[in-house]
């Protein structure tokens, strides 16, 4: 007992098979085009000024931070729990730090942004050739504290 006749079998085997191969080869053909068209999402102005009122906080607490951070050290140094030196040394590794500047870095990275400093008058090129040096001088001597 035959329900289908055997054209009529065929026929749909071929339908449906035209359907599957077509449907993949044309999700295949338009996912990328899909992906390349979606663009970054744009921010309401709600959020960019969050944003931009976000930065100005961190930038004003990072001032107050390195100006207390400051006021101990020349208040240690005036009462003479540190020397000229060590109040030199903190000074210029904060200024180094203040930078950007790592023992992680590699050379070639702090030499960029030392001359940036000094191309945009943050910096002498005398201070960045003595930044520079504590870098180096930091950075062996971190080398030498890990096991």
């Amino acid at each position: 007992m035959r329900l289908i006749p055997r054209g009529l079998a065929m026929m749909l085997v071929s339908v449906w098979t035209v359907l599957v191969l077509g449907g993949t080869a044309f999700a295949a053909g338009t996912a990328p085009d899909t992906v390349t068209e979606k663009a970054a999402p744009r921010l309401s102005p709600g959020m960019e000024q969050l944003l931009n009122d976000i930065r100005t906080l961190r930038r004003t607490r990072l001032e107050q931070l390195n100006a207390e951070i400051d006021q101990m050290i020349e208040r240690a140094h005036q009462s003479g729990k540190i020397t000229d030196e060590e109040a030199a040394r903190l000074r210029e590794w904060r200024a180094v730090r203040r930078l950007g500047l790592s023992p992680h870095d590699s050379e070639a990275e702090v030499k960029a942004k030392l001359d940036e400093a000094v191309k945009n008058g943050r910096l002498t090129r005398e201070q960045a050739k003595k930044i520079l040096k504590e870098w180096e001088k930091a950075r062996r001597s971190h080398r030498k504290a890990r096991p």
